[in-house]
This record gives C-alpha cells, structure tokens and sequence, in this order.
C-alpha cells in the first residue's frame, strides 16, 4: 500500500514556489499475529526542510523500534530526500487502522502539519486443524533406519561395559601393587622406590628409628648420609639394600 501526497503552497511568491510529496508504505499489508511490518515514509522536497512523524499506534500494535535515514540531496531531482520507518507487531488477528498520523515539515514557514490518510493492517489468525484419533505412520525412511540404530546403540552399551569392566579390574590390580609394596618391610620399600626414581625421606626416617636400624651400621650411616646430607651414591646404596633385603 502505497499513499502519496502532493502538497503545494500558493501564498509564496512565485519564484520560491514550494512542492513537497509524502509518500506512506506499508509492508506487508496483511500478515499473522507476531510478524513484523514495516511502516515506512518518505518526503521529497524542493526546499530543505526536515519532517517530523507523529504516530498514534492502534491498540494491539506493540512498537518494536524506529529508524530515520539522513537527510539527502538528490543531483538527479534536484530535491531532497528523507525516510523514516517504524517497525511494529500485531499481537493479535484482526483489522487495524493507523489513523492517527501526522507529518510536520520543521524549517518552512506558513506550513501546516500534514494528516496522512488512515493506512490499515489486515493481522490473520493461524488456521486450526482437528486431531485424528488415527495415529500417523512412521515416515518410510525411519521405519528402515531403525534396526541400525538398534545393533549401533546396542554396539555402544557393550563397549562401554567392556571398557568400565577393563578400568575396575585396572584398579583392583593397581591397589594389589599398592598394597603389596606398603604391607612388605620398609627396606624393600626404600629400594623399590630408590628404583623407581624418588626418593623415600619418610620410610627412610622411620626406619632409622626402628631396632633394626641399630644392627646395620654400614646402611644405616649411608641411609643418614643420603637423608641429612641430601648426597649419596644411589648405585652403593642399593647394592647394600640388595644385601639387608632382596629385592
């Protein structure tokens, strides 16, 4: 929908004869509950003046926003050129009127506010459809896709019980490791350790406080070296371990 006015004012002389056209469009000029629709305006004129658009927006068109285009000049037409668009939403089906608009052309002198025609809205409910007691068949290609998705997802299951089966017996094996190291004396805990690249500054000082410890001299001062004085001879020591408790 398009409305265009032509607009001319005779009470200035001749020679400064002004001519404005304002033209309304509204797009789409029926559409349903929810869409958008652009209302759009747009005035050219010989003089530079700048419009000034006043709504009034029918009850149960919400706003959704506004946007004015700069002004200009156009070599082609020697006229100059400005838009203005409002983007509305009906929020319910039926008739609307915008018939509350009004342009003002700020900058001209013994111009008039212009009252546009009144540009309608045609808002149309969805269709409703009765429900069948009937139940609809499964599309053909689902029908032939379902065996693979049953041998894929039961493909799926087994492999995820295999590999939680594979990670329990992984622990239990580990904590036996575990469990056999912590439980044997602390001379073969030192030197398993010592072998395994760290070094066991606790078991160490908790040997040294045992009985045991009284009886080997020789190990006990090179375990003190190592464990106070942070040097020793890592090959040395574990032969002597080797020697006190075999590993």
């Amino acid at each position: 929908m398009i409305a265009r006015f032509i607009l001319t004012w005779g009470a200035l002389p001749l020679c400064s004869l002004l001519a404005q056209e304002i033209s309304v469009t509204l797009s789409p000029e029926e559409c349903a509950p929810g869409d958008l629709v652009r209302l759009s305006f747009q005035l050219e004129s010989e003089a530079f003046t700048k419009m000034v658009v006043t709504k009034l927006s029918p009850e149960g068109i919400h706003p959704v926003f506004t946007e004015k285009r700069p002004i200009e000049f156009n070599p082609q037409t020697q006229r100059y050129e400005q838009k203005e668009h409002w983007i509305v939403q009906a929020m319910h089906s039926g008739e609307f009127l915008f018939s509350e608009l009004m342009v003002t052309l700020e900058g001209l002198v013994n111009v008039e506010p212009v009252k546009i025609e009144p540009v309608q809205l045609t808002v149309t409910g969805y269709t409703e459809t009765e429900d069948s007691p009937t139940p609809e068949a499964w599309p053909t290609y689902l029908e032939n896709q379902q065996p693979t998705f049953s041998w894929l997802w039961g493909a799926i299951i087994i492999a995820i019980c295999f590999a939680f089966y594979g990670l329990i017996q992984s622990k239990k094996k580990m904590g036996l490791i575990q469990q056999d190291v912590t439980e044997e004396d602390p001379l073969s805990l030192i030197s398993h350790r010592l072998r395994c690249g760290a070094f066991p500054a606790n078991t160490i000082e908790r040997w040294l406080e045992t009985d045991d410890a009284q009886d080997k001299h020789v190990l006990r001062k090179l375990l003190q070296q190592a464990l106070y004085a942070k040097t020793y001879d890592r090959d040395a020591l574990l032969e002597h371990l080797d020697k006190e408790a075999p590993v």
